[in-house]
């Protein structure tokens, strides 16, 4: 997954004084990005005067709120809040470097997420939030790249004995100075008495070794009654 436009832009700054080049990687701009049709995506800037609480590592498990799922190990970071996730107000991220940041290339990473969604709770229910969630994050944080989705998986499951719903996005894309040509996104909703949660993976082809992380992280998703 590429990196959220902030640290995209800190970078081409860097790059700029280094280079002189005003575009360092050619094709990929932080221009307008599309939301989901008659849906505004919320901006993945936050106050620095309210930043959301910590996630919280208990028994090898990131917790957020009522839900948690197996710490994925190195190369994955310790978990933080830096992931974006549309109207998350409590979330949980891990980060593995996949792809360095050079001269020539923006860095990619893998992405480990969950996080308890404000604005969708009972509102439109957990097949759209799985699809707002998705598109969100493309739409945001993948601005200024020519991705091609296609839906795989689209439907109904069960989380720990929960309603929730699974949405699977195959990812096709070229960028400069990246290997990786493909993603895979998941994202997973779970509803939880009156809140609805979120787990957001990305996976490049590039990093096969990632694989079985990633399958326990969503497989391992637990509901704290």
């Amino acid at each position: 997954m590429r990196r959220t436009p902030r640290k995209l832009t800190v970078l081409a700054v860097t790059l700029t004084l280094l280079s002189g080049c005003t575009l360092p990687f050619p094709g990929i701009g932080d221009g307008p990005s599309p939301s989901p049709a008659g849906f505004p995506c919320p901006p993945n800037e936050r106050s620095s005067a309210s930043p959301l609480p910590a996630p919280q590592l208990v028994s090898g498990r990131v917790q957020v709120g009522a839900v948690s799922y197996p710490a994925a190990p190195a190369p994955y970071t310790a978990p933080d809040g830096t992931e974006y996730m549309p109207f998350g107000n409590l979330i949980g991220s891990q980060h593995a470097p996949v792809e360095q940041v050079a001269a020539t290339s923006m860095g990619w990473q893998s992405v480990i997420a969950l996080a308890r969604l404000s604005s969708v709770d009972g509102a439109w229910g957990l097949q759209k939030a799985a699809e707002v969630v998705s598109q969100c994050s493309l739409s945001m944080t993948w601005r200024g790249i020519d991705y091609h989705p296609a839906v795989r998986r689209d439907e109904s499951i069960t989380v720990d004995g929960h309603q929730g719903w699974i949405r699977i996005t195959d990812l096709s894309f070229s960028v400069p100075g990246i290997r990786a040509t493909a993603e895979v996104q998941t994202v997973v909703t779970v509803q939880v008495d009156d809140h609805s949660y979120a787990f957001l993976s990305y996976l490049p082809n590039s990093a096969p070794e990632l694989q079985p992380a990633v399958d326990a992280a969503r497989d391992g998703l637990r509901v704290k009654d």
